[in-house]
């Protein structure tokens, strides 16, 4: 679950406005004699708005208002634009009052942005008033920047019941009819709504995202190890309710994303790089396109300037102008992400299967998702090697992916021709004392019977350069054409096929 501190970007700048002038349009409707406009919702939004925005890295950032952040209980920092610029982030997400940062563009004028906790900085209790239906939430100084707003939160984990889905509804609506190129969602932590509650929310509300939080390594319970399978599980949960659609019979489908954890984990705990490439990559290896870091720092307290505190992972002990080696982790993550987007969010999630590892390795099959089996797909053996443990290796998680078609508001014309079938595989391992990823590199190998898949080659991106490459075959026998790469703990790659050599 979030806590709620919060922090400042800027100079140091203070914001004048007030939160109630912060919602004031300039020129406000008395609708008197302009009825509200009914907006059916549009099937298939999240294509159509990802492949416009691409794939999102988001991060919490907190407004540079001093008063406002006070008011709310959230405290205040400063945030160097030099170091966000080491983040790689698409953009931030600005949380608290008056939910964007002038300063922030200041530095960055062409960046993505998003909202949580909107409406109003805060968990969501009202429905729009008669003045919001008609000239909306978003204040002028937001309305400056809403070609670059990507996604909206409205509130944050509140608890489930009827009236609060008929709240989202009418703050959906509204968003969907006065900005309509801005996804909109809430957000739980796992096992917060029930998957019941979850089916009506989603029925009802039609949001285009659903995401949950939940910071799964943590030392609470030291003989108790939180790894991949754990997150696979819960990252299932949302990928069939997203799958499932608005209607629940799969007539149509939602995207899902999930939050990083970003801080020190009960105030000690500091994941290690193979954890904290366990988000990306198994977010995207199940069909996930959206990301959130919780958060860019961490406060000490409520109201005001925060102190530097050692919660923060992006900064040494909070400072500004003392970037970490996390910064330099995420940097990357962020970066390898960038390299597979365009190709992510134009494909949709097909199927997910489990690869065991070796006795010695292996954390067991999540629940609900099903083993891997030669009669499922193309793939026909796999498996994971320790290059100094011979017959040894850990457990992977293999993805497959098809073209979004131009009926669901796909690019079916952005993939090469007879390029039309992916997957993506993860090295499942992470760990709680290995420090770096690479060190817990595993060489995959993996078979594909050609002829079936009606294929000639397998290209992957190669997640360090980023670059297309043509696979070279290592043997081919029986039918089958093997292939080797190397990955890190924690990481995945992409891979297709061409009809074509």
């Amino acid at each position: 679950m979030k806590a709620n501190w919060i922090f400042i970007a800027g100079m140091m700048l203070v914001a004048s406005c007030s939160d109630s002038e912060s919602k004031t349009p300039a020129t406000p409707d008395s609708g008197e004699d302009n009825p509200i406009e009914e907006v059916v919702a549009e099937p298939f939004r999240a294509n159509r708005l990802l492949i416009k925005h691409g794939l999102q890295l988001q991060c919490w950032v907190a407004t540079d208002n001093y008063e406002l952040g006070g008011a709310a209980g959230q405290p205040a920092y400063n945030m160097l634009p030099s170091d966000w610029a080491l983040t790689g982030f698409t953009g931030p997400t600005f949380f608290g009052p008056p939910l964007i940062n002038p300063s922030y563009f200041e530095s960055f004028p062409e960046s993505q942005w998003a909202i949580a906790k909107a409406p109003h900085g805060d968990q969501l209790d009202v429905e729009p008033t008669d003045y919001e239906q008609r000239n909306g939430y978003l204040s002028d100084e937001q309305k400056a920047h809403i070609d670059k707003l990507t996604t909206v939160c409205f509130g944050d984990e509140e608890a489930y019941s009827y009236e609060l889905v008929g709240k989202l509804k009418a703050w959906y609506d509204l968003s969907r009819r006065l900005y309509p190129d801005v996804l909109v969602h809430n957000n739980q932590y796992i096992g917060q709504w029930t998957e019941s509650n979850m089916r009506t929310y989603i029925r009802e509300a039609k949001p285009d995202l659903i995401t949950y939080d939940w910071y799964y390594f943590h030392t609470s319970d030291p003989a108790t190890y939180i790894g991949a399978r754990d997150m696979a599980e819960d990252l299932q949960i949302y990928r069939n309710l997203a799958l499932e659609g608005w209607n629940g019979d799969k007539s149509d489908y939602l995207a899902f994303g999930q939050y990083i954890l970003g801080f020190a984990n009960e105030g000690t705990y500091r994941p290690t790089e193979s954890q904290l490439r366990l988000y990306y990559y198994l977010t995207w290896t199940l069909g996930g396109k959206w990301i959130n870091w919780f958060r860019y720092l961490q406060g000490d307290g409520y109201g005001g300037k925060t102190a530097p505190t050692q919660w923060a992972l992006l900064l040494e002990n909070g400072m500004p102008g003392q970037p970490t080696h996390y910064m330099d982790w995420v940097n990357l993550c962020n970066t390898e992400s960038k390299y597979i987007g365009d190709y992510l969010v134009r494909l949709k999630t097909t199927d997910v299967r489990y690869v065991a590892g070796s006795d010695k390795y292996t954390e067991g099959k999540p629940g609900n998702i099903g083993d891997f089996s030669p009669s499922a797909s193309y793939i026909k053996t796999i498996s994971a090697e320790i290059p100094d443990e011979p017959g040894q290796g850990t457990d992977l998680y293999l993805g497959f992916f098809g073209i979004i078609p131009e009926e669901e508001q796909g690019d079916p014309g952005f993939f090469r021709e007879g390029e039309d079938k992916f997957f993506m595989i993860t090295n499942g391992w992470a760990s709680m004392t290995v420090q770096t990823a690479e060190d817990l590199s595993q060489k995959i190998r993996f078979a594909i019977d050609m002829e079936e898949a009606g294929a000639a080659s397998c290209a992957w991106i190669n997640p360090h350069t980023g670059q297309r490459e043509v696979l070279n075959p290592v043997e081919q026998t029986d039918g089958l054409t093997y292939y080797e790469v190397e990955l890190w703990g924690g990481s995945g790659a992409l891979f297709m096929l061409n009809a074509e050599s």
